[in-house]
């Protein structure tokens, strides 16, 4: 009868562990932070104006992408051009040594609430999830790198 008690009481110790694993594997699923989707990003942001939401972008791309010499970003240059006449504000990534190339992605800004869109040939690739989760955080306001 002994042996009969000290089965259950094992079995019983690791059917509880078993469910204390499950939840803390559903907790921890839960808890992962938002990312951004890739691809072309289409987005209202909460910005004072279009020309000021990629102020804030160019500041943080020149810094965290640029500057910092993030290997994901390396080759790549920012061109602001914040102060157009002709159509919307936009910053372009372009290849570094190719500012009057084709840009490999395009950010631009509009309207009042500002409209920030992405396009380009960056959207594409494995880094647009990244590129869109910075560019929403930084045209809101938000100050760190990723």
């Amino acid at each position: 009868m002994r042996e009969w008690l000290s089965a259950k009481s094992q079995n019983r110790q690791k059917s509880v562990a078993i469910a204390a694993l499950g939840a803390t594997l559903m907790l921890l699923t839960a808890c992962q932070s938002f990312e951004a989707p890739g691809g072309s990003l289409t987005a209202e942001v909460d910005a004072p104006g279009p020309v000021q939401a990629l102020q804030r972008v160019n500041e943080r791309g020149l810094a965290c992408w640029i500057r910092s010499g993030d290997r994901a970003f390396r080759g790549y240059a920012l061109v602001p051009e914040l102060d157009t006449r002709s159509g919307d504000p936009r910053i372009l990534v372009v290849r570094q040594g190719n500012a009057q190339g084709l840009p490999e992605l395009v950010i631009s800004a509009s309207g009042d609430p500002v409209r920030i869109v992405t396009f380009g040939p960056l959207t594409g690739d494995r880094l647009s999830a990244r590129i869109n989760a910075d560019v929403l955080a930084w045209s809101a306001g938000r100050q760190g790198c990723a």
